[in-house]
């Protein structure tokens, strides 16, 4: 039974051609012909590749937009946070000076005070003197 290529017949009377081992230089690549590396590129893959692109440009902008924007709030949030901040120090101290009046006023001297200047009352056996 013969085999056939279009080129060679074989037949049972013509020998397989001889092998030989694979050495480095079957593997080094063939020079590339200047025919060969050009492409042509058609409209539809050069209309892709321009899309491709407009759609790489408006991602990177949108990224810078979004960063400088988020680094603006961001510094707009530590200013509020430096404001809240000094708020509430001074709250603190207010409330600590309300805290020391109260034990002030709390006590038999500190409500002796506050009927004799805010009420104009008088202790016993005292007498009330007006200016005028």
């Amino acid at each position: 039974m013969a085999y056939s290529n279009h080129k060679i017949a074989y037949t049972p009377e013509i020998a397989y051609p001889e092998l030989h081992s694979v050495t480095e230089r079957h593997f080094k690549r063939q020079p590339v012909r200047k025919s060969q590396q050009k492409k042509h590129t058609s409209r539809a893959e050069y209309i892709l590749y321009i899309m491709i692109n407009a759609a790489l440009l408006f991602g990177v902008i949108q990224s810078v937009r979004a960063l400088v924007s988020d680094s603006l709030h961001l510094s707009m949030l530590v200013n509020s946070q430096h404001k809240v901040q000094n708020f509430y120090t001074e709250t603190r101290h207010e409330n600590q000076l309300l805290q020391n009046k109260i034990k002030v006023y709390s006590s038999p001297s500190g409500i002796e005070e506050l009927a004799r200047n805010y009420l104009n009352m008088v202790g016993q056996n005292e007498l009330p003197v007006r200016f005028q």
